[in-house]
């Protein structure tokens, strides 16, 4: 900042010079960057409640009402009968399993599956599990 004297030495107001101008941008532009990744870092992937999905998954339900509340599955199959079954997979890490190099021998993972099975477009069997390792 300048400031204009008068003669008796007084400030009479205050101008601001282009570096100052270019300090306070800056000074902004940190702020705001600051605040976007506050924000960002509450963000995360959707989480999925297999169990909850599953009690609203009916027999008799058709393909796209079940694409309407899981969204497409994780695996699909058709055995040799021509029912075609569904997958629906969680698995759930701690923090500390997300590790690079390390996490993969820290603890057990717990894996959740929903098995969803069709014939002629409709639900037939819908199965809630956690596979055994």
């Amino acid at each position: 900042m300048k400031k204009r004297l008068r003669k008796d030495g007084i400030a009479t107001h205050m101008t601001c010079t282009t570096s100052d101008k270019r300090l306070g941008f800056l000074c902004l532009f940190c702020i705001i960057g600051i605040f976007c990744l506050q924000l960002s870092s509450c963000t995360g992937s959707p989480r999925r409640y297999l169990t909850l999905d599953a009690s609203l998954i009916k027999k008799g339900d058709t393909m796209a009402q079940v694409l309407d509340i899981m969204g497409p599955p994780d695996a699909r199959q058709i055995d040799q009968t021509g029912q075609e079954e569904w997958y629906y997979y969680v698995v759930h890490r701690h923090f500390y399993q997300k590790l690079p190099l390390l996490g993969r021998f820290l603890g057990n993972v717990r894996v959740e599956a929903l098995q969803v099975v069709f014939v002629s477009n409709r639900v037939i069997k819908v199965l809630y599990y956690v596979p055994e390792k």
